[in-house]
């Protein structure tokens, strides 16, 4: 079998999970369990469909999700104290 058919399957199936954990209750697991799962297919779509996998030792990568996670950090920072100056 293909190596991209087989992430294929693999990211309906993630799919096919988040949508069947959507409606179940899981408390405060339930809004971590949809990000992990969404960790898990972007980082399969970047690695194979967006072939970052084979890109070696490229410096802007390393730094890339450190600075997407800091500016995240700094919206929700931001709207949180948005709310709580109100």
């Amino acid at each position: 079998m293909h190596l991209y058919f087989r992430i294929w399957l693999i990211l309906i199936v993630l799919t096919g999970l988040a949508v069947s954990t959507a409606g179940m209750d899981l408390g405060k697991w339930g809004l971590l369990l949809a990000l992990f799962i969404a960790f898990i297919k972007s980082a399969l779509i970047l690695n194979y469909f967006m072939h970052l996998r084979e890109q070696k030792r490229i410096p802007l990568i390393r730094w890339m999700i450190p600075g997407i996670l800091a500016v995240l950090s700094l919206f929700i920072g931001i709207t949180f104290l948005d709310i709580a100056l109100r």
